[in-house]
């Protein structure tokens, strides 16, 4: 497509189409710029547009053709309390996350390449430690279970949680509202709280069949 047919389609789209792809621009512009000075990482055409709060960039690697919509939270822990800890957040090449997406990390969180994210995900790999009582909640340490990883390609919907030491499978769709609290193989769909296997590809059947309750 020529620019001068680019330009054209512009002029004549509607105005919030046009809004919207100004902010994008100008999301590029300021992600290639400032935000790579910045981070471990930035990737080729990738944009940040508007982030809510960032936290230790430079633990922050971000693949290329990366679209991450307003008010991301992506929190990076060096201190808490009296410990420090060395989180780091890896984002694979094409994904695309919108609005409220938040990454917390204490240990580390994986998203595969051309992973996509619905509005409000919240992932991490750590808790607060709750079993003392003589100490504030917000005073106790961070306690993982290990490392989390998104699959490459997977869907992960609206409002959707997934905890700490949480592996998820190549392909995976994780239907909205999910709490995932445990790993689950590749080509799996997954909902529920706690979140359980719905359907699975049959590699033999060549087609998705109900799992086995």
């Amino acid at each position: 497509m020529s620019m001068f047919v680019k330009i054209a389609r512009f002029i004549c789209a509607p105005y919030f189409e046009k809004r919207y792809k100004i902010g994008c621009l100008a999301a590029r512009v300021v992600t290639q710029t400032l935000y790579r000075t910045q981070f471990q990482s930035v990737g080729n055409r990738t944009w940040v547009k508007k982030p809510s709060q960032i936290f230790n960039p430079s633990n922050i690697a971000i693949g290329k053709d990366v679209r991450i919509e307003a008010g991301c939270v992506l929190y990076s822990v060096s201190k808490y309390a009296e410990a420090t800890y060395d989180g780091r957040i890896t984002i694979g090449d094409g994904v695309f996350a919108n609005n409220g997406l938040k990454l917390s990390a204490v240990s580390s969180i994986t998203v595969g390449e051309g992973v996509a994210f619905g509005y409000n995900v919240f992932i991490t790999d750590f808790d607060h430690d709750y079993t003392d009582l003589a100490i504030p909640i917000l005073a106790t340490p961070l306690v993982t279970k290990g490392p989390v990883s998104i699959g490459k390609h997977s869907w992960i919907g609206a409002n959707v949680f997934i905890s700490s030491g949480v592996q998820l499978g190549q392909h995976c769709v994780v239907a909205a509202n999910s709490v995932v609290t445990k790993s689950f193989p590749a080509n799996s769909v997954i909902g529920g709280n706690p979140a359980r296997i719905i359907r699975q590809f049959d590699a033999q059947e060549g087609a998705w069949v109900t799992a086995k309750a």
